[in-house]
């Protein structure tokens, strides 16, 4: 049987994707607006019409064209990071290993050894919802120590 896997949040799935592209939409827009602004400017540099405010505007708006134009670069570089990570993370993450059991031993009783049970017969290594208590098969019958037998010949019972 495989072994299970955690469900993945609906925003963790939805989120990284829309914003790789609305980053990849800021970025077409500052590669837009720095070269349409650098035509223009390029243009009322060699006009002879072309006034201060047309120069000295034209630079101003290259300038913020070319920041629209980085934070898309980087918005592309973060999300791209983002959808890595959340899928190194999922990839990582720890999950939950069944124990190896022989295919010879069919039930919970055949797992239960004499160690693993404490003196009140509770099992020590119980999971969650599994049996606290070791079934009476798998306990052994106690046998009287030694020094409380009767070692007299004919003697049945211990003697007490």
């Amino acid at each position: 049987m495989p072994a299970s896997r955690r469900s993945i949040s609906l925003a963790a799935l939805v989120i990284p994707p829309v914003a790789l592209v609305a980053s990849i939409a800021v970025l077409v827009l500052g590669i837009v607006m720095t070269i349409a602004e650098n035509d223009a400017l390029v243009a009322a540099l060699n006009s002879p019409e072309g006034t201060a405010a047309d120069v000295y505007g034209g630079q101003s708006r290259v300038v913020v064209a070319a920041a629209v134009l980085t934070a898309g670069i980087l918005a592309v570089v973060v999300s791209l990071a983002t959808i890595a990570i959340t899928g190194s993370i999922r990839a990582f993450a720890p999950r939950p290993e069944a124990p190896a059991v022989p295919t010879d031993l069919v039930g919970h009783e055949a797992l239960v050894t004499e160690e693993d049970l404490d003196d009140d017969g509770v099992e020590l290594f119980a999971e969650v919802g599994e049996p606290t208590t070791a079934p009476t098969t798998a306990v052994p019958a106690v046998e009287p120590a030694a020094d409380d037998r009767d070692v007299t010949p004919g003697a049945s019972s211990p003697a007490r």
